[in-house]
């Protein structure tokens, strides 16, 4: 694997882990003196965050960690609802029976789960459904805003009990019957619902 590559995946898990939060700036030497690498290398591998979405280059300030606020926010959840929606009608055409069993396997597994592991989870269940719609484009998509979620995720997921709305299966159940409208419908009330909830813990966190 190319070094730049090596970099950019490693500046990207660091980041998404919180070792880097939003808004945390990313000094060309500092990050190639931390890594042990060039400053070549790590311009390379700023560029590719950038093209994520995941840290910014601002005009005689730097690189930065993405901020994250409400507008961005609500810019996230709008894509999302788009893309997650076509996702969604795309898979009611083309899912197989085994695809559709292995999507109930991730609702059983969320119902188990808690915390950062549900959140996996949860992701890996909505990345099945953009697959399942045969639309590489949408999957491409649909990845990029993963990282940004696994970014937003850092500030707007509560712990306590009773934050995930479990109703998860109602995405599966119009898949099963091969029912884009009814899909997409879920699919939406899915995504604005979690949009109240993030914005909702986005706010609390702030205020805190």
């Amino acid at each position: 694997m190319p070094l730049p590559v090596m970099l950019f995946e490693k500046l990207r898990d660091d980041i998404i882990a919180g070792r880097f939060p939003p808004g945390a700036r990313l000094p060309q030497q500092r990050i190639a003196k931390l890594y042990d690498v060039s400053k070549i290398l790590t311009v390379a591998a700023f560029a590719r965050l950038e093209a994520s979405g995941l840290v910014e280059n601002e005009v005689g300030q730097g690189v930065r960690v993405r901020p994250i606020n409400r507008e961005m926010l609500e810019e996230e959840y709008t894509f999302r609802e788009a893309i997650e929606v076509q996702a969604i009608r795309e898979a009611c055409h083309h899912a197989s029976e085994r695809e559709i069993v292995e999507l109930r396997g991730f609702v059983v597994q969320m119902d188990a789960a808690e915390g950062q592991k549900a959140i996996c989870i949860d992701q890996e269940f909505h990345l099945k459904i953009a697959k399942m719609s045969r639309c590489q484009r949408l999957v491409k998509e649909f990845q990029q805003l993963h990282l940004l979620q696994r970014l937003v995720s850092q500030v707007t997921v509560a712990t306590r009990d009773g934050v995930w709305p479990a109703d998860h299966l109602h995405l599966v159940e119009p898949i099963e019957k091969r029912d884009p409208i009814a899909a997409e419908e879920q699919m939406r009330c899915h995504v604005q619902l979690g949009r109240q909830h993030g914005i909702q813990a986005f706010l609390e966190g702030r205020s805190a």
